[in-house]
């Protein structure tokens, strides 16, 4: 059970900052965040993709990080740096 914990975490954060450098310009979102919209991404797509392997859920993960964090910022929910 820790260790699950502990490797959502570890996969939200590589996945968080993957969806970070995908979207352009700058995001005004800490280290918290950050890891906050990589587990949420994690869960949508591990729920999608059950059974793929570690780089395609990072590369996917990523990508739906950064949608997520697009309409974020859409919804004025956070702050686009300046």
């Amino acid at each position: 059970m820790l260790f699950s914990l502990i490797g959502a975490l570890i996969m939200g954060t590589i996945i968080g900052f993957g969806g970070r450098m995908v979207l352009p310009g700058g995001q005004d979102i800490g280290l918290g965040k950050t890891i906050a919209l990589g587990v949420i991404a994690n869960l949508v797509v591990s729920a999608l993709t059950t059974g793929a392997g570690f780089f395609f859920s990072v590369i996917v993960g990523s990508l739906v990080a950064a949608l997520l964090l697009w309409f974020a910022i859409r919804q004025k929910w956070l702050k686009p740096a300046v």
